[in-house]
């Protein structure tokens, strides 16, 4: 009889479970969060953010720390993102359809690729702006933004939330606990409604924090968990690919009691600022006279409360409340995946579709161009790399990277992703060499990450983009708008981006280089015309 040592036997008895026999190629599980910034233990951005199952991915795996977004919306995000094609590139700067994109439409999203290429594909949430279905052999629970209050005919505003910040709408001007059930009472436009709703006027039930429906971001962590067991008892051999897109902490700010209690008010720690900020900053400088609301969400929500300060802290705590919500989805389904036999032959990538501000530089939104909105979480796991588990890159890299990375870490690098010439190659480049030495500096990608803001010349949705850039490097950004005005800050001194160089003599070299990088990517800045109606400061 032959004796097996217990470290081999539990090798062998791991890999053998429910009879699953291994493919050669890795396996694929990757993780997107929407709105989800720096406010993560790890990343630091906030010092009482509580995630400690995204703290112990990233122990595992290599984090990139200076990581970016391309653009920092959601929709021209992913789609450059599941293409691998910079918004520049394709011209997909807004929430248009980029399945209807002259180059997009001609270029294979990631699972398409990897579909194409032997695995199996099941995705579910939110993973590209609107779901994809040709991506996915399987396709999970569609995301939904809810729960909404509901006036009996439509979804409103919560009614614990404050005018004028409660009409800003169901989605970004909602903060509250599920606890806080909505009680909206009559009009002589509406016959008012008490409880939480889903959409389609589907009523989401709630009774207390143990007996009531699920969160979409609950039913997508479940369903992926699901998928795993099912893989479990497969015995094909061919990989899989799964996609787990989470929803919070995109608004509405909504989660669980305990997860608010996690951030007491009095105890909560506001985000580091300086009053009049944006004195020596140009953004509003490159708005269109749409103006659009979302650029004021912190200026209304001070003016909601008689201490502004109130206001800020509870959407805040609203946020970082439903920050750790996701964690506990997150992991939810790195722990099924790390009790399976495919934890040694997965590779696992977590990011976020870009940033979000919680008051720096007096804004409270996303689409800008300064750290708080361009940041993100990226982890990646690659079993063939664990000896490097829990290290850490600080060379800028951005989302424009998960396609080639994932290609490459499946043996797929230089396989074509167009469906024909009429779209356009992979516009990243691959992470594995940080994956082999975190502090490489042979890299074939640039020392700048790239993120666009599009500065319509009227109409969000008609109007030729007019873009404006900014750039991260190790120690700076540099960022150049439209209008020909600049910012740059030296990270080094100012992490919080509150003295803009841009004029000093000093910074002129530095600005040069960064302005070369940027135009090596971008073409020649000098030949953009200016169309837009400025907004007066």
């Amino acid at each position: 009889m032959i004796r097996l040592l217990p470290a081999l036997y539990f090798s062998l008895a791991s890999a053998f479970t429910f009879g699953q026999s291994q493919p050669k190629e890795p396996n694929v599980l990757l993780i997107m969060v929407d709105d989800l910034n720096d406010y993560i233990g790890y990343l630091g951005g906030h010092p009482q953010a509580q995630t400690p199952h995204l703290d112990a991915l990233a122990a595992s795996g290599v984090r990139f720390t200076n990581a970016h977004c391309n653009v920092p919306i959601c929709a021209p995000s992913r789609a450059s993102m599941w293409t691998g094609v910079y918004p520049h590139v394709s011209q997909n700067y807004w929430v248009s359809d980029w399945t209807k994109n002259k180059t997009l439409k001609n270029c294979q999203t990631l699972g398409q690729f990897l579909q194409s290429n032997g695995y199996r594909t099941y995705g579910t949430g939110k993973l590209t702006h609107k779901t994809h279905l040709e991506s996915w052999d399987s396709f999970g629970v569609e995301n939904f933004y809810g729960p909404f209050a509901f006036n009996g005919k439509k979804p409103t505003g919560h009614p614990s939330v404050p005018l004028p910040f409660r009409d800003i709408g169901p989605v970004d001007g909602v903060y509250a606990s599920l606890a806080d059930v909505p009680e909206v009472p009559p009009t002589a436009d509406y016959p008012g409604y008490h409880g939480w709703m889903k959409g389609k006027r589907q009523p989401f039930r709630y009774e207390s924090e143990d007996d009531r429906d699920l969160l979409n971001d609950e039913e997508q962590a479940n369903w992926a968990v699901e998928r795993l067991a099912e893989f479990s008892k497969s015995e094909s051999d061919d990989p899989f690919f799964l996609a787990v897109g989470f929803f919070r902490p995109h608004t509405p700010l909504i989660a669980p009691q305990r997860f608010f209690d996690l951030y007491p008010l009095d105890e909560l720690q506001l985000p580091a600022t300086k009053e009049n900020d944006r004195v020596d900053c140009h953004f509003e400088t490159i708005l269109p006279k749409w103006n659009p609301k979302w650029f004021n969400h912190y200026q209304t929500l001070s003016e909601s409360y008689e201490d502004p300060i109130e206001g800020i802290k509870l959407h805040l705590q609203a946020y970082l409340a439903c920050v750790s919500f996701v964690d506990e989805q997150i992991g939810k389904v790195t722990q099924a995946l790390d009790k399976s036999a495919f934890r040694e032959n997965t590779i696992v990538m977590l990011v976020s579709d870009h940033g979000y501000h919680q008051g720096e530089k007096q804004f409270m939104y996303k689409n800008s161009p300064w750290e708080e909105s361009t940041r993100i979480p990226f982890i990646v796991r690659a079993p063939q790399y664990a000896n490097h588990a829990g290290q850490e890159v600080t060379h800028p890299v951005s989302l424009i990277d998960v396609f080639p990375t994932i290609a490459d870490l499946c043996g797929l690098a230089g396989v074509d992703n167009r469906f024909n010439e009429d779209g356009a190659p992979l516009s990243g480049h691959s992470l594995r060499p940080f994956l082999q030495n975190p502090e490489t500096t042979d890299w074939a990608g640039p020392e700048v990450a790239l993120t666009v803001i599009r500065t319509p010349s009227s109409n969000a949705k008609l109007a030729p983009a007019e873009n404006s850039y900014t750039v991260r490097s190790t120690t700076h950004r540099y960022t150049h708008y439209v209008s020909g005005a600049e910012e740059l800050y030296d990270h080094t001194q100012d992490p919080n981006e509150w003295t803009n160089l841009a004029d000093e003599p000093a910074s002129q070299d530095k600005k040069a280089q960064l302005r070369a990088h940027m135009e090596a990517l971008t073409g020649d800045l000098s030949q953009t015309t200016f169309r837009s109606v400025r907004a007066k400061k």
